[in-house]
């Protein structure tokens, strides 16, 4: 078993059946920690900053296919972006743009599922893959990149992207990117979290009970992190950002979710004022994604 060594998709390890490598992983951190402090941290900073590319499936490729390929220049770098035109019949009477986000490790063909019913309903849908994930440059990420890069998006594709798109469909940490910049100005965004999670210390934490088996490196880590990108956690604690947000929301999310449990979408919704809940069973952090009523009901409920 290859084990991620990061908590997006690794919240189910049983911990009295550990795999192999991750046993190792652990084993190697106390070593490390015992000799280096510092370096343990770095380690850990590193393997944090550092997602997977997973190959796309056929039932992406198909869709991507149908799209306009573009790039989106961001720094020093390039996003892959796809953009699918409003159905024709549509176009005098077109609702906007619709942006699909993805979440860590993930690809923008993820939301595939999301691009033929927004098209119908006469949006125009833009998907793309975050740094270091996909197609897109780069091989580090992290949340203020995920942020920037949405930003740049929006830059390159909305006449006015200081009012955001229409609306948006978001996945798992790519909330926490989207929320940021609902916060900053897109007022008038309607949006559709899919297994949000809901705190970014909790996040942290289970990352490193994941990867040292304790989390006793917290303190350490945040400081590093804060020093690398040049902001303060606390400017991205989601739980005191929320309550400042009214923009229409719908939270979906499966009481199965592996990686983020189901009571993080409830505060979420619970404390976003408005927001509607819709809690499924048996679809997983992923499988939601794609499944037909998930996407009815947030198509639904992004054109009311």
């Amino acid at each position: 078993m290859t084990v991620n060594p990061h908590p997006a998709s690794q919240r189910g390890v049983d911990p009295l059946d550990l795999p192999l490598q991750l046993r190792v992983m652990r084993l190697g951190f106390r070593v490390l920690k015992g000799v280096s402090r510092s370096a343990a941290v770095r380690l850990a900073l590193h393997l944090f900053v550092t997602p997977r590319r997973h190959r796309t499936p056929a039932r992406e490729l198909k869709v991507l296919a149908r799209g306009e390929r573009f790039d989106v220049p961001q720094r020093d770098r390039k996003l892959a972006a796809w953009r699918w035109p409003a159905a024709s019949h549509m176009t005098r009477e077109g609702r906007g743009t619709a942006f699909l986000v993805h979440g860590w490790e993930g690809r923008g063909g993820q939301l595939h599922g999301f691009v033929d019913p927004l098209v119908a309903a006469g949006y125009e849908v833009i998907a793309f893959d975050h740094v270091g994930h996909g197609e897109s440059d780069g091989k580090r990420c992290s949340l203020p990149t995920m942020r920037d890069a949405l930003k740049a998006v929006a830059e390159h594709t909305l006449e006015d992207p200081g009012q955001g798109p229409a609306c948006i469909v978001a996945h798992s940490m790519g909330t926490f990117a989207t929320s940021l910049l609902l916060a900053e100005g897109w007022r008038g965004t309607r949006a559709c979290y899919l297994s949000p999670p809901d705190d970014l210390l909790v996040y942290f934490s289970r990352y490193l009970e994941l990867v040292t088996g304790s989390d006793d490196l917290l303190a350490d880590l945040i400081q590093r992190m804060e020093e690398r990108f040049g902001e303060r956690a606390e400017e991205f604690e989601f739980r005191r950002l929320v309550e400042t947000l009214d923009q229409p929301l719908v939270v979906l999310h499966a009481t199965d979710d592996q990686d983020v449990p189901v009571e993080a979408g409830r505060f979420v919704a619970a404390h976003w004022p408005g927001a509607r809940l819709v809690e499924l069973e048996g679809l997983g952090h992923r499988r939601i994604l794609r499944d037909p009523a998930a996407i009815r009901t947030a198509v639904g409920f992004l054109t009311q």
